[in-house]
């Protein structure tokens, strides 16, 4: 094979498996992300939506992706990883066209909250992507491997293992990489949050009689003695002005605001502390929250009472499910709505909790994480709020640290007698040497 093949066949090697584990990795980060795509296709395609097998998609999915990266960039599994990496192509190419076209979602998520590219500039990607399959599924086979092709299942083995760990991280707990808009050490509202707010276009939409109507906020809105029902609440962002391009990248993002039970007042600025304590209850999907959590909700709120700090509860839901939620869990911390996306992009889990120092995120973290389950306990009462703080970061980096160890002993493993048969005679024994001269002649070099 030419000198000139190889290197391109090596150039699309990491290429096509650079992008796939970054692609893998970044979805595995953050499980809840992918499955919240997941479930935007199912609603795009009118089909309907079964959370736990989209949830076990979503770890299969992040999980394949990144094993293909590692088998290509190693040379593993050489005839096969391409073949493989061209049957999710062959999906992912003509959903990402459809996509471009009908702009069903607003990205395709192929990269997590880490990277957003617009629907057209996936599909280019993809496009990219498929033509390096093509190449690679003639070619691969004849560049010689990184790891051995007797130690290629192990490095199967790790790759699953470390993508599956990851991700059962940033279900069970948070993203262990937090790349949105609210991560510890930030604030959920800006210090020029009335700005923030001026720049927005707010619309509420009302029923009657089955039909919807808007209504601009500066509208004289219409009363429910008139058979008039609220629907919901739609937040644009208005034209950007030379002043907004101005501010900083995640300023403009953080358009968190928090709404009264029913959805039409805008209490944000007086329900969100800038100074002391405080615990946010994040409920996304208020129906499926299950009852079974009430119990440690309301002591939860028990013991932020005994300790001076404040407590409110955040849903996105109609008035008619938070008084349902109100009347089954004998809520007494205060409720508000919020739109379900921001809520998810402060926080994963269903419920989830976030506690703030002076307006700053000190932690997050999903409900079923907590390791205490009865705040009323006497150990629970005598606990620092800091204390449930974990280091995500300490758990990916030693995770990756023992994936980096595994795989590059079997890369060593690999080359071990390539090695010794550089130096044989510091490996021959003199006796052997001597045999060696005596050795047929089948066992000497052509002359």
């Amino acid at each position: 094979m030419k000198r000139s093949l190889i290197w391109l066949t090596w150039l699309m090697r990491l290429l096509t498996g650079a992008t796939f584990i970054f692609s893998g990795f970044v979805k595995a980060i953050d499980p809840w992300g992918t499955l919240y795509k997941f479930e935007d296709y199912m609603g795009a395609l009118h089909l309907p939506v079964y959370t736990n097998l989209l949830l076990v998609a979503a770890f299969l999915l992040c999980a394949y992706e990144f094993c293909i990266g590692i088998f290509l960039i190693s040379g593993s599994f050489r005839r096969s990883a391409p073949i493989g990496g061209a049957v999710l192509m062959a999906v992912m190419l003509p959903l990402t066209l459809w996509i471009a076209i009908s702009d069903p979602v607003a990205d395709c998520g192929c990269f997590g909250d880490a990277v957003v590219l617009s629907n057209w500039a996936t599909f280019w990607k993809n496009v990219v992507l498929t033509l390096a399959f093509v190449w690679l599924i003639r070619y691969n086979a004849k560049v010689r491997w990184i790891i051995r092709p007797h130690l290629q299942w192990m490095g199967l083995l790790a790759s699953a293992a470390y993508v599956t760990l990851i991700g059962l991280g940033g279900y069970t707990y948070q993203p262990l990489i937090d790349f949105r808009p609210y991560p510890k050490g930030s604030t959920l509202v800006d210090s020029d949050s009335d700005n923030a707010e001026e720049n927005e276009e707010i619309t509420l939409i009302y029923s009657r009689d089955g039909k919807e109507q808007s209504f601009s906020i500066d509208d004289e809105l219409p009363s429910e003695d008139d058979g008039w029902t609220f629907v919901r609440r739609e937040v644009k962002p208005s034209p950007v002005t030379t002043a907004d391009a101005d501010r900083s990248e995640h300023s403009a993002e953080k358009t968190f605001r928090i709404w009264s039970d029913d959805g039409e007042e805008d209490v944000t600025d007086n329900v969100m502390l800038s100074e002391g304590r405080q615990l946010l209850i994040f409920m996304p999907d208020l129906k499926n929250v299950s009852v079974a959590t009430t119990w440690q909700i309301n002591s939860l709120y028990s013991w932020a009472q005994a300790n001076d700090i404040d407590m409110i509860g955040i849903v996105s839901g109609t008035l008619q499910d938070i008084t349902e939620w109100r009347d089954i869990s004998l809520a007494a911390y205060p409720i508000y709505t919020a739109e379900d996306t921001e809520i998810k992009m402060v926080v994963r889990g269903n419920p989830a909790v976030v506690y703030l120092e002076n307006g700053e995120v000190i932690w997050k973290t999903t409900l079923r994480a907590l390791d205490t389950e009865d705040f009323l306990s006497d150990e629970a009462r005598r606990r620092d709020p800091a204390s449930y703080a974990r280091n995500d970061h300490a758990l990916l980096y030693n995770v990756s640290l023992l994936y980096v160890i595994v795989m590059a002993a079997l890369v060593g493993l690999s080359y071990i007698p390539k090695i010794v048969r550089m130096f044989p005679d510091k490996w021959v024994s003199r006796g052997d040497r001597g045999v060696r001269s005596e050795s047929t002649p089948h066992d000497t070099p052509a002359q």
